[in-house]
């Protein structure tokens, strides 16, 4: 007959196995790179939209070879940003809102700036990681 210790240790230690099972997959998920366009794809002081792993990105380059990239959901009530991207100013056609395409400020209407997304460039490939 098994003791009452001996049952919750088998119960705590398949339960951990469990736990840890599924945050492996949750950690594997969490830090993918994405590889989203050419270098080219994107002009200098201007940006474009993509949809990479389910949600939609806005890359800027404020200056030639540097990169940003930012959720292209606008602050203010959620609306997604415009597809032009000028003069290193993101704008919002909803309500008018305005951020800086190199920190993702806020520079009229919206109360927050821009959620930012890890971006590097490799090989002449602009990705992303999230």
């Amino acid at each position: 007959m098994i003791s009452r210790r001996g049952l919750l240790v088998a119960i705590a230690s398949g339960t951990a196995a469990i736990g840890l099972t599924g945050l492996s997959s949750v950690a594997a998920n969490a830090a993918k790179t994405y590889t989203v366009c050419k270098t080219s794809a994107v002009p200098v002081k201007g940006g474009k939209t993509f949809s990479v792993g389910g949600k939609k990105i806005l890359i800027t380059q404020p200056k030639k070879g540097s990169f940003k990239a930012f959720l292209a959901v606008c602050t203010h009530q959620g609306a997604a940003l415009s597809e032009e991207v000028s003069n290193n100013e993101i704008k919002c056609d909803s309500h008018g809102a305005r951020f800086d395409a190199t920190s993702g400020m806020a520079k009229a209407v919206a109360p927050r700036p821009l959620g930012k997304v890890s971006v590097s460039v490799s090989g002449g490939n602009v990705r992303v990681k999230f």
